[in-house]
């Protein structure tokens, strides 16, 4: 039935179309002199007669004929037919609608015959444009809207998965990490397993949360910090500073750690004097990130899946704080400096 295809409109709509015809309507009742041909000629009720036929008028073309015989089945034909079927049943009516003509000697002392009681083409080429041109802006609309969920299902979609890969890519450094432990100073193993069963356990339990807190994610840093030491035997000089003012402020989980977990893994190729430093810093307003780290240039070079955690987070700035955070990475001969500040939603 091509009733069907008729869907409901919000309540809100419904009472904005219910207004505005009541205003069309009332309009020219409020506004006429109180003496006068035209209010002799139509009454109140005539009126409202005339304005509920253009206004069916209106909702028949923009609901049914345009979409129906235009839109779906692209009859032009037919659907001028059913068009100018309607206009002349409304035209009928009105005309049918109005005094006798005789009447309009008896009232030609008050002036000329209103231009409604002989001509009827205006007003109603008027409100058939009108629902064109309400058809057409809300068939934009909602293409507007279509294209923006599905733009939203695609992001959502890709957050998914870029969340999915941080997991497995941090389990596999700090597994090597382990290996390494267990080949250099095996009595650290079982204290480094412990603290990674706590990382686990975040990563378990916190990272499948859309956000976590800012008490949380200092806790987390500090306990990788706390494992990455143990593994290397205190080799690396760390140097990081939390200063948490606001640690019930949230941001979506495994922003900052895949930062920290570079520096590490890069400061710990190198044998002269590796050194870690950096700093978070949460106010009421932004998250304040830095870490720098020397490196030796020719590991990079060596690594094949070098880049894949930074262009996973880099990603994923873009899509949960466009225009709200600020990404600004510097690296010269050997060394490489994070500078990130991202603003509270």
């Amino acid at each position: 039935m091509v009733f069907r295809r008729i869907k409901i409109v919000p309540l809100v709509e419904v009472l904005l179309h219910i207004l505005f015809w009541t205003f069309i309507t009332l309009l020219p009742i409020l506004t006429r002199p109180p003496a006068s041909g035209f209010r002799m000629l139509l009454s109140p009720w005539h009126l409202v007669f005339i304005n509920s036929l253009f206004a069916a008028h209106f909702y028949l073309n923009t609901f049914l004929l345009i979409p129906e015989f235009l839109n779906k089945h692209n009859r032009p034909f037919l659907y001028c037919l059913l068009l100018a079927l309607s206009l002349i049943a409304i035209d009928f009516c009105i005309v049918h609608a109005q005094p006798p003509m005789g009447m309009f000697n008896r009232l030609h002392r008050f002036g000329p015959p209103p231009l409604m009681a002989h001509f009827n083409l205006l007003p109603m080429a008027a409100i058939t444009a009108a629902s064109f041109a309400y058809r057409y802006l809300a068939d934009r609309a909602r293409l507007i809207n279509n294209n923006r969920d599905i733009t939203n299902s695609a992001l959502v979609s890709e957050l998914a998965f870029l969340r999915s890969q941080i997991s497995p890519h941090f389990i596999f450094n700090v597994i090597n990490g382990v290996v390494a432990l267990s080949r250099l100073n095996p009595p650290a193993v079982e204290p480094t397993l412990m603290q990674l069963s706590q990382l686990l356990r975040y990563m378990l339990y916190i990272t499948d949360e859309e956000k976590v807190t800012m008490g949380q994610k200092s806790d987390y840093m500090g306990s990788y910090i706390d494992l990455q030491k143990m593994r290397f035997d205190d080799q690396i000089i760390v140097d990081f500073i939390f200063d948490i003012t606001h640690p019930e402020k949230t941001i979506e989980p495994m922003l900052l750690v895949p930062f920290l977990e570079n520096a590490f893994k890069y400061a710990g190729s190198i044998d002269s004097k590796p050194y870690i430093k950096g700093y978070l810093k949460v106010d009421h307003r932004m998250v304040n990130f830095s870490v720098s780290n020397n490196y030796d240039p020719a590991h990079t070079h060596t690594d094949e899946h070098h880049g894949i955690g930074l262009n996973n987070v880099k990603r994923r700035l873009d899509l949960l704080y466009p225009g709200k955070h600020s990404l600004e990475i510097k690296q010269d001969q050997n060394n490489y400096t994070v500078n990130l500040q991202i603003q509270f939603k």
